[in-house]
């Protein structure tokens, strides 16, 4: 039975998360993605050799998110390098690609610009577009199941070539130097198979040449990406800055910032703050207790004596890995309330994005969060005109693509 059908079925037999709940407790020695126990969302960091992140995804926890298996910072900040609806444009015509538009005044605005939050971590089937067990099994202990496998990044490529974004933010993208460490054995068919030091970064590979990228403190594989004509990040001088979105680990939540926050100097004059979250997995009370303490980075103090969204203008995007538009997770999660503090139509951040499940369909855990923008979305394989990225379904998220309006 597939991964997804298995979650479906979870679904059926119990109501909303309590059923997620129920499977996630009987998982065996090996999940049903075929992750290791005790694993995480991706490669290296720490967080444990494989797995999918999944809290809402049916899915146990890591070891890295539960602090188990991975060193604990004791909370200190981390150092950055120093320190359903078509997009439309400003003037309402069709988005053009994610240039900047209607740019009347540097920091007065107006602005429209594209941005796109994306969980990239893969689940090939086994014997479909040549994905065989031996490389499945490659990917369960090298690669953790981050964007690594050829067909599957060739199609995030094409994807990003067709929307060409202002700002992305990413979950689960497999850090290139991590290639060092794989067998050869283990590289045929993946990013690896070509790789030598100084290659193309997986970022670059599916996005082009024209965007600086910043990581999580701690987290490559939990990243944010602009584009250079649209803006750059404060202090990130390279096309490439390991570290260099801001944040600090929580005690007993696992290693590095889960919460990361960048500058983007806009070319045409003024800031926007940027906050790429990738909330822990897990539905025990630890898990939910790590979440609550994300969100409380997000809007309370990220680690310096700030919220993550301390700008003038501030854009929360990426997975987070509850439901806090879902009357289940709300009643049975208390990271899902700890967000519904923060985030709604009477507070003073608000979604950007409808309510669409675009995680498996099942749950709408990836958002874009703000203050002070606002746009309407997309969501291929969802919304018409838009197909989806991977027919094949490597990916068990799906983009969620929004044209952000600056007042």
């Amino acid at each position: 039975m597939s991964l997804a059908l298995k979650k479906l079925a979870c679904l059926i037999v119990a109501f909303g998360w309590l059923s997620i709940q129920a499977c996630s407790s009987s998982t065996s020695a090996t999940p049903a993605d075929g992750a290791l126990p005790n694993s995480d969302d991706g490669n290296g960091n720490g967080d444990g050799a494989t797995g999918d992140d999944a809290g809402w995804d049916g899915q146990g926890d890591s070891g890295e998110d539960a602090g188990g298996d991975a060193p604990v910072f004791d909370g200190d900040p981390g150092s950055p390098v120093d320190g359903d609806g078509d997009s439309v444009d400003g003037d309402g015509s069709s988005a053009d690609g994610g240039d900047i538009v209607d740019q009347d005044g540097g920091d007065n605005g107006p602005y429209t610009f594209v941005a796109v939050t994306f969980n990239t971590g893969i689940h090939p089937t086994v014997g479909v577009a040549g994905f065989t067990l031996q490389q499945n099994e490659y990917m369960d202990t090298y690669y953790g199941h981050g964007l690594c496998w050829g067909p599957a990044i060739d199609q995030a490529r094409a994807f990003f070539d067709s929307v060409q974004p202002d700002v992305v933010t990413f979950q689960e993208i497999f850090d290139i130097e991590e290639c060092a460490s794989i067998p050869p054995e283990a590289q045929a068919g993946f990013v690896c198979e070509n790789w030598t030091p100084g290659s193309a970064t997986v970022e670059e590979l599916i996005l082009g040449p024209g965007y600086q990228v910043a990581c999580n403190w701690l987290k490559s594989d939990k990243c944010a990406a602009v584009k250079k004509e649209f803006g750059t990040f404060s202090g990130c001088s390279t096309d490439y800055c390991l570290d260099g979105l801001y944040g600090s680990t929580i005690n007993d939540c696992g290693q590095g910032a889960r919460i990361g926050r960048g500058i983007i100097e806009l070319s045409g004059g003024g800031t926007i703050t940027i906050v790429n979250v990738h909330g822990s997995s897990g539905v025990t009370s630890d898990d939910m207790g790590c979440r609550e303490k994300q969100v409380e980075q997000v809007f309370i103090d990220l680690g310096d004596g700030d919220p993550a969204v301390n700008g003038q203008r501030n854009l929360v995007l990426g997975d987070f890995n509850t439901d806090p538009r879902s009357p289940s997770a709300l009643l049975l999660d208390s990271s899902a309330r700890r967000w519904a503090d923060f985030v709604g139509s009477d507070k003073s951040f608000d979604f950007i994005n409808e309510y669409v499940k675009t995680y498996e369909n099942l749950f709408c855990i990836d958002n874009l969060v703000s203050d002070e923008l606002t746009g309407t979305c997309w969501y291929p394989g969802y919304s018409e005109g838009h197909p989806t990225v991977s027919p094949e379904g490597f990916f068990d998220h799906t983009p969620t693509v929004c044209s952000i309006a600056w007042p």
